[in-house]
């Protein structure tokens, strides 16, 4: 994984017009579960919509530092939406 400074903020993120892509579905899904605070450590990392399934434990502690965003995102990764 590449070392870089850049920070992404979901606020900032460059969402297609098209709702089908994978980025608006990532962001969707993270606002819809209360995680936007993930998209940052997310988009570094270069996890996408459909590669969310996937992650382990091992991937989730690796890409999402902070502990509580981390601990958040494993626990409603997999809620329905609210």
């Amino acid at each position: 994984m590449e070392n870089t400074t850049e920070i992404f903020d979901i606020e900032d993120a460059d969402i297609d017009c098209d709702p089908s892509s994978d980025e608006s579905k990532l962001i969707t899904f993270l606002e819809e579960r209360g995680l936007s605070s993930s998209y940052p450590y997310l988009k570094k990392s270069q996890v996408t919509f459909e590669s969310l399934e996937y992650l382990t434990e091992d991937d989730i502690k690796e890409v999402i530092t902070p502990v509580v965003i981390r601990a958040l995102f494993r626990a409603k990764r997999f809620e329905s939406a609210s």
